[in-house]
């Protein structure tokens, strides 16, 4: 006792909960004792002679008294801070990654409750870090940087379904590196990813901040030029195409040059492929990718034809 009294007169911070219960304890052995001792010191005089009840209860009662309201505070610091704890769980759990508790609120806390909230605050701001990094790698192609397939859908139906409630237009231009497979043959794979993220700076370079361009998939990229109708779109392909033509990747010695071959098409409301607009229109660029495929490569072609060639895809 004696050496937890000497600590607790040192200390500058705010007692600890253990600390507190230890206090405590010392003050419900010792508060019987001082009531006794009031039992017996004043059992002599005339008026407590007649009085034993109110004495004794006096000497139960002092305790009690005393010792109440001193639990009722240690309780509250305790609960008070706790439900903060528990709120700040809540909504980590409704989604509010990165919520912190004012530390101002538990500047005279219990030392493991100050502890216990830096400690909350640093888990919630990793989760935050970590949800953060998840979600970027889920709608990032790791190797170019560009969005991948599945945030193109998940975010083409959301541009497709404003442009129809506005009545406006959206096309969908399908990319493929011609001869890409030449590439890898002769440079080797490193060289061909070198490529691919040649490529996709120069789309990113030459399509706007509302259009959504992706990786689709291999060596094929898709863009969704929002407000963009199908003649709007062929101009945006063409830029595309002539900018990657006049471009050339330096690797050592050599400099590489590549084309692509560019599909376009504008959505319909009855879609004649896939289940839904988006999925027809992609269909529909990509049938047009391949027909520019088919008439040589290195060039832009629309759905719909406007003359089928020799063999339909």
């Amino acid at each position: 006792m004696r050496q937890l009294l000497a600590t607790l007169l040192r200390r500058t911070e705010p007692l600890g909960i253990v600390e507190m219960l230890r206090l405590y304890s010392i003050m419900l052995l010792l508060l019987p004792f001082a009531s006794l001792a009031l039992f017996f010191l004043a059992g002599g005089t005339d008026y407590f002679k007649g009085h034993l009840e109110l004495l004794l209860l006096a000497s139960v009662g002092l305790p009690a008294l005393v010792s109440a309201p001193i639990g009722h505070a240690l309780a509250r610091s305790i609960s008070a801070h706790l439900r903060m704890l528990v709120s700040g769980a809540e909504r980590l759990q409704q989604g509010d990654y990165g919520h912190t508790i004012d530390e101002e609120q538990f500047r005279t806390s219990p030392t493991e409750m100050i502890q216990l909230m830096r400690a909350f605050n640093s888990m919630s701001q990793t989760v935050r870090s970590n949800v953060e990094t998840i979600e970027a790698t889920s709608r990032t192609d790791q190797l170019t940087g560009m969005c991948n397939r599945r945030h193109l859908l998940a975010e083409g139906y959301r541009m497709l379904g404003v442009a129809i409630r506005a009545n406006s237009p959206c096309a969908c231009l399908m990319l493929d590196i011609d001869h890409f497979k030449n590439v890898n043959d002769t440079y080797g794979h490193p060289v061909g990813d070198q490529v691919l993220v040649h490529v996709a700076g120069v789309i990113a370079a030459n399509t706007r901040a509302s259009d959504l361009a992706a990786r689709f998939g291999g060596e094929e990229f898709v863009v969704l030029a929002a407000g963009a109708s199908l003649n709007e779109a062929v101009i945006l392909a063409e830029r595309i195409r002539t900018a990657i033509a006049g471009s050339s990747l330096s690797v050592g010695p050599a400099r590489i040059t590549v084309t692509v071959s560019i599909g376009v098409a504008e959505y319909d409301m009855e879609p004649d492929f896939g289940s839904n607009v988006l999925e027809d229109m992609i269909e529909k660029a990509d049938k047009a990718l391949y027909r520019a495929k088919q008439s040589g490569r290195n060039r832009v072609e629309t759905w719909p034809f406007s003359q089928e060639p020799d063999h339909t895809p």
